[in-house]
C-alpha cells in the first residue's frame, strides 16, 4: 500500500496524474482543490477567495483533510494540492500520523511556465462529473462532456490573471515546502513538458512498473 504526495506548479498536471494513479493503482485521490470547491458552494467568502487565486485559511483545509481521511480509512492515497505552505507541513504530517498513514513517495511535476499557462487557460471542466478537457487539444462537440454529456465550463481559477497570481504564490510559498521535504524524503522529479504518455512512463517507473 502506497501513499503519494504530488506537488507541482499550477497547470503542471497534478489532476490528470492523480486520476491516472487512481485508476491504474487503485488509489484514492485527495484533491484539496476539489474539496475546497465543493465546500465553496455553501460558503460565499471561500468561493471569492478561490476565484481570486488566494490561499485559504489553514483551519478550513485541516478540517476538510482530516474528514476525508476518516471517510476513506484503509485506502492508499494520492495527496494533491496540500501542503502548499511551510506552516502546513507539520500539521499535514501530524494529521497523517493521527490516521496511521505513512507517506511513501513525493512526486514533483515540473513544467515550463508558458506550457502550463496555455494548458490552464484552455482547460474546461464538466459541471456534472468533473472530467477535464482542453479546448486546444480535445475535439469537443457543442461544449459537452464526452463521458456524461454534461456542460463544460472554465473554472474561475483557470483564468490568465488568476493563474499569474497562483504561479507567483507557488514560487514564493510552495517551493520552500519542496526544498524542506527534500531533506526528509526522496523526491521523484517528473517532467510534463511533453506528452501525457511520456509522463505516464515516468510515473510507472517510479511506481516500480
Amino acid at each position: 500500500m502506497s501513499n503519494i504526495l504530488l506537488i507541482s506548479a499550477p497547470g503542471a498536471g497534478k489532476g490528470v496524474t492523480s486520476e491516472y494513479l487512481k485508476e491504474k493503482y487503485n488509489m484514492v485521490h485527495m484533491s484539496i482543490g476539489n474539496l475546497l470547491r465543493e465546500e465553496s458552494e455553501k460558503n460565499t467568502s471561500l468561493k471569492e477567495k478561490l476565484a481570486n487565486g488566494e490561499f485559504i485559511e489553514n483551519n478550513i483545509v485541516y478540517s476538510l483533510f482530516s474528514k476525508f481521511l476518516e471517510d476513506n480509512k484503509g485506502s492508499s492515497f494520492i495527496f494533491e494540492g496540500f501542503p502548499r505552505l511551510m506552516e502546513q507541513v507539520k500539521p499535514f504530517l501530524d494529521i497523517l500520523s493521527e490516521h496511521d498513514i505513512i507517506l511513501d513517495k513525493i512526486i514533483f511535476i515540473d513544467i515550463d511556465k508558458d506550457i502550463a499557462l496555455k494548458r490552464v487557460t484552455g482547460r474546461l471542466m464538466c459541471k456534472n462529473c468533473n472530467e477535464i478537457y482542453n479546448k486546444y487539444v480535445d475535439n469537443l462537440e457543442n461544449n459537452k462532456c464526452k463521458v456524461c454529456g454534461g456542460s463544460l465550463y472554465t473554472r474561475d481559477d483557470d483564468k490568465v490573471e488568476t493563474y499569474e497570481n497562483r504561479y507567483k504564490l507557488f514560487k514564493e510559498k510552495t517551493m520552500p515546502v519542496v526544498e524542506y521535504l527534500s531533506d526528509k524524503y526522496d523526491i521523484y522529479n517528473v517532467s510534463n513538458n511533453g506528452t501525457f504518455d511520456e509522463m505516464k512512463s515516468q510515473i510507472d517507473n517510479i511506481m516500480g512498473n
